[in-house]
């Protein structure tokens, strides 16, 4: 069967499908550092943290805020958007930082789930499946991803959080874990069963279609005498699994989970957004000048550079306002120099640490409207997935 790539074997194999694979890679053969529970450093906080999860967030606008066609559809919608997720933020933080911030933990953990699910969906779009088939990617991608934050509830609290600690409700019920193994194990060996058989099958067709077989085949379609393996939407599920399981799971350290959980998310989302614009932008050369050179292969480090410049404004104002890092003070000292800074029991926080989470939490608010499949009002698919030439 023709794989049903994004973009190209190459980039989608490197930047979406394969960062799972080469940071658990890396997480494993460097298991003796990144196992470490302290291992997280300043540098690495400044690549990860900044160059990579906030630097993600900031994509975004190139797909809604900065897209012509889209401000003049959704406009209305996008402007007003960041000020009720201000209010509910404020609200939010009312009750208390630890309440603000578990909230924050459970949509993170959502969004993270749901991209992984859209990117199956997206490699599953020209398969003919049956319900029951749809049915099987579904529950296996979701268990790829909650399984391990179920046994992270279970287990209790670890060397690392998602945002800060005790922004989960741990369940300390280890008895269940067990249990949990047992359904995840099974959901797996039912997704692997309904490959072998669909694998099988197409095997079947093909070699009855060969020559010297008395079966007749001039009725059969040429796709029912393909294998049908689907290259990229197998390697979604298993990267998924290998990143989530490997980062929450086997390793109990903040580095590992920090790495892994950042790059497999950070990196295919950016991948994705500048393949919408590569396709859109290059392909209408008079429109959104600016926007296309950005989209082109050979300034594509113009377009990761302003996502970095966007990142670091927002950490120098959190750094600031907010957190006061001593080792970070030296990275951030303008902001310092010109901000001050409020105090940890500032009643300021009540306003400053909601505006600061309005460029996060609006980002998974919108991402729920422009990348659907279906009643895609927001227009990318027929961008995004149309095949031609990308440069």
């Amino acid at each position: 069967m023709k794989q049903p790539w994004i973009h190209s074997a190459f980039v989608d194999g490197v930047f979406i499908i394969g960062t799972p694979f080469l940071v658990v890679a890396a997480a494993l053969t460097f298991s003796g550092y990144f196992g470490q529970a302290d291992s997280m450093t300043f540098i690495s906080w400044a690549i990860l943290v900044m160059g990579v999860d906030v630097s993600h967030v900031y994509s975004t606008i190139y797909r809604t805020y900065l897209d012509h066609e889209t401000m003049q559809r959704h406009g209305m919608f996008l402007m007003l958007l960041p000020f009720a997720v201000l209010i509910i933020c404020i609200v939010l933080y009312s009750f208390g930082a630890l309440v603000f911030w578990r909230v924050m933990a459970y949509v993170a953990v959502f969004h993270f789930v749901r991209q992984q699910y859209g990117f199956l969906r997206v490699y599953a779009r020209h398969e003919q499946q049956t319900a029951w088939q749809r049915r099987i990617d579904a529950v296996t991608i979701y268990t790829a991803t909650l399984y391990p934050i179920v046994d992270w509830h279970l287990a209790g609290q670890k060397n690392f959080n998602w945002f800060m600690r005790g922004d989960f409700v741990y369940l300390n019920q280890g008895g269940f874990r067990a249990a949990a193994t047992a359904a995840f194990l099974a959901v797996m060996v039912v997704y692997v069963a309904k490959e072998l058989h669909l694998l099988w099958k197409s095997i079947a067709l093909k070699w009855q279609a060969q020559p010297g077989i008395s079966i007749a085949t001039n009725a059969m379609p040429e796709s029912a005498t393909k294998l049908k393996f689907n290259l990229p939407r197998n390697g979604i599920l298993l990267g998924t699994l290998l990143s989530w399981y490997v980062g929450i799971v086997h390793f109990n350290s903040d580095l590992a989970f920090t790495a892994i959980n950042v790059m497999s998310h950070g990196i295919p989302y950016i991948a994705l957004v500048w393949i919408y614009g590569n396709k859109k932008h290059c392909q209408r050369s008079a429109e959104n000048a600016p926007l296309a050179m950005l989209f082109k292969p050979r300034y594509v480090t113009l377009f990761v550079v302003s996502l970095l410049i966007l990142a670091f404004m927002e950490e120098g104002l959190w750094d600031a306002w907010v957190w006061h890092n001593d080792e970070h003070h030296a990275l951030f000292a303008p902001f310092h120099a010109v901000l001050g800074g409020a105090g940890p029991d500032s009643g300021w926080l009540k306003l400053l640490v909601p505006l600061l989470s309005v460029p996060q939490i609006t980002h998974y608010v919108i991402d729920g409207f422009i990348w659907k499949m279906r009643r895609d009002k927001f227009g990318w698919r027929d961008i995004t997935l149309k095949s031609g030439p990308h440069s």
